[in-house]
């Protein structure tokens, strides 16, 4: 089976890459997409589910609506990426008596590479749950535009016949009920994504420390090996 780059499945959807980035990274439990190195390929199948998704944004669909569609059309996936490979230490540990050389390295390259791979994976996931809030965002700031404009149509109405004023007053404001409930639905959705973000950055911040505090206690440990081998 084929895997394809998002730059190839631009050039074959005719969807911008910008735009099947942005795809990607919101919906990517319905594309199947596979880790491999620091590239995300997906199979030709998820070329349907691309074009699906921008048919769904043509149709004005918001993306919580779109989210529901692809729920119920498409199975969703969950990606496991490759372990993280294991991280030598210096030489000197090979000198000291019997397998306690073995045993410390191996526990030191366990406990960074464990701490090293949440990490990677921290910044994973505040990356996309910035693009996804960026999206949002972007969606509220066209709504808001949009009731810019309709303000500014009331203000041409008014100047107009009386019984014609009152038609078209009636017909603006049920499309502005109409709208209401999707901004109060994207609103509600970036006010969950900014707390997740937030969420996200704490788990960064402290997986930081603890990647230092290893650090640290290696390095104490190659000084302690390097004076245990001096004797």
């Amino acid at each position: 089976m084929e895997l394809l780059a998002l730059s190839d499945i631009a050039k074959l959807t005719g969807i911008p890459a910008p735009t099947a980035r942005r795809y990607a990274a919101l919906f990517k439990d319905y594309l199947s997409g596979r880790r491999l190195g620091r590239m995300t390929r997906y199979p030709e199948e998820s070329l349907g589910v691309f074009q699906r998704i921008g048919e769904l944004y043509a149709e004005g669909r918001i993306t919580a609506e779109i989210e529901d569609i692809l729920r119920r059309d498409y199975p969703r996936t969950i990606e496991v990426g490759p372990a993280s490979e294991p991280i030598a230490l210096p030489a000197v540990i090979q000198d000291l008596p019997g397998n306690l050389a073995e045993v410390l390295s191996d526990a030191l390259s366990d406990a960074l590479a464990n701490s090293i791979s949440h990490f990677s994976d921290a910044l994973d996931k505040l990356a996309e749950q910035k693009s996804s809030l960026d999206t949002h965002q972007n969606d509220i700031n066209k709504l808001k535009n949009g009731f810019v404009l309709l303000a500014r149509n009331l203000k041409r109405v008014a100047k107009r016949e009386q019984a014609d004023v009152t038609s078209q007053v009636e017909r603006l404001s049920e499309r502005l009920r109409g709208i209401e409930p999707k901004l109060a639905v994207i609103e509600e959705i970036s006010l969950t994504l900014t707390s997740d973000n937030a969420d996200l950055k704490a788990r960064v911040s402290a997986q930081e420390v603890e990647l230092r505090r290893l650090r640290e206690d290696r390095d104490r440990m190659e000084a302690l090996l390097k004076r245990s081998g001096a004797l």
